[in-house]
């Protein structure tokens, strides 16, 4: 003969499970700044992979003038809640990541690497414009003038 549940320990069963499933909710969310702050830093890592890997592989110019791709942060968190997507090629397993292409403005930590390097080799030293007041010619001061303390 099959005894049934008493209704009782069922509601206390239930009350359990919803209260440890709440638990669970709350913790998650006060963990989720850690979590967000994590995947900003995988998407600037990643994102700066892509721009040296652009700049640095032979491409042709068609391609280069492309928009460049940059990781989706928000399709990539929906992912890592459902479980990231792996794709088998030659018997290795491949994590896929989501990529949009990159547009509007850069933020400070977004800028581009190639870029302050090109300014900063425009940028050539001016010859010191300092002239010496003991022998009046540019470059040197009287504390360092070879004429002032001839070698003996």
């Amino acid at each position: 003969m099959a005894t049934q549940p008493d209704p009782h320990q069922v509601s206390q069963a239930v009350d359990a499970l919803a209260r440890s499933i709440l638990a669970q909710r709350v913790s998650n969310h006060q963990n989720k700044p850690a979590r967000l702050r994590k995947l900003e830093s995988l998407k600037q890592q990643f994102d700066a992979f892509l721009r040296a890997d652009r700049e640095s592989s032979p491409l042709e110019d068609s391609v280069k003038a492309a928009p460049p791709l940059r990781l989706d942060a928000s399709k990539l968190d929906e992912e890592l809640q459902q479980g990231l997507k792996t794709v088998a090629v030659d018997g290795t397993q491949y994590v896929l990541l989501p990529l949009v292409q990159a547009t509007g403005p850069q933020t400070s930590t977004q800028t581009d690497p190639g870029t302050k390097t090109a300014t900063t080799q425009k940028k050539k030293k001016k010859k010191n414009k300092i002239s010496c007041s003991y022998c009046n010619t540019q470059g040197h001061t009287r504390a360092n003038c070879d004429r002032k303390t001839p070698v003996t």
